[in-house]
């Protein structure tokens, strides 16, 4: 649970949690942020969700997980408010200090892929890393009772431009009591994910087994390309035997080549 000092650095400021909904384009979601915005609602209530309490429960032994696998964790807790917005701001659950950027944990039931879960909260981790300017975010989820797999996520700027945009027009609407206007969802940045068999693909069979027989030989003929022309003297135009030949260009540049007889 948060604690009063960090509602209180929260308070009328967009954080992670709270652009999720103008991203995804849900429209009563917005709405509901709106009337808590303007004073007109209180927070939800999340306290008898168990997800989120379980989540909550979770997290300092994640993160201390986290640290004992390699990853020194700082500045949990932390709210951050953005260097050029005073609007946004973030809620840290660690930074990775070797990594130097946020870190986001999750503990979800195991019953989805992990890439369906990377896409859910792109928004959150890419809000964290518009926040504090990092370029990466050490993103790592408990799956059922699985230990935690962390998977870095990089930062998309365009996305985070579209954040910043939509989180603008939002704060605009609640300075002015005017109601927002819901967008469609954006589309989160595509992370390759996806492992493909091709080896029913003729072409891709056909070109794999040319250039298993032939990467070899080119490997070697660069390396023999090297030797040769360090072997070229310094005053040398031309140098030519046994079926090859190197020439220098005016710009000093040497070319191999096959020697024509």
């Amino acid at each position: 649970m948060l604690s009063p000092q960090q509602h209180k650095q929260r308070e009328g400021k967009l954080t992670s949690s709270r652009i999720a909904c103008l991203m995804n384009g849900d429209a009563e979601a917005i709405m509901r942020l709106y009337r808590e915005m303007i004073g007109e609602a209180e927070p939800e209530d999340l306290s008898h969700v168990w997800p989120v309490r379980l989540g909550e429960a979770t997290e300092p032994l994640h993160l201390d997980w986290l640290e004992m696998s390699g990853f020194p964790i700082e500045r949990r807790g932390d709210v951050v408010v953005h260097p050029h917005y005073p609007w946004a701001a973030a809620t840290l659950d660690g930074w990775a200090a070797d990594l130097k950027c946020p870190v986001e944990v999750k503990h979800t039931g195991g019953r989805e892929p992990f890439e369906v879960l990377i896409d859910r909260y792109q928004p959150q981790v890419q809000w964290q890393m518009e926040v504090t300017g990092a370029t990466q975010c050490l993103f790592s989820v408990i799956l059922g009772a699985n230990p935690p797999l962390p998977e870095t996520i990089e930062r998309d700027p365009d996305y985070a431009a579209e954040m910043i945009k939509r989180g603008q027009q939002f704060m605009a609407a609640v300075a002015d009591r005017r109601p927002p206007v819901a967008l469609p969802a954006a589309p989160v940045p595509a992370i390759a994910h996806k492992v493909y068999d091709m080896s029913g693909n003729p072409s891709w069979t056909s070109h794999a087994q040319r250039w298993l027989q032939t990467h070899g030989a080119a490997e070697t003929a660069r390396e023999c390309e090297k030797v040769l022309k360090s072997l070229v003297p310094e005053d040398a135009r031309k140098c030519h035997g046994n079926g090859a030949q190197i020439t220098r260009n005016r710009a000093g540049h040497l070319s191999l080549r096959e020697a024509v007889q």
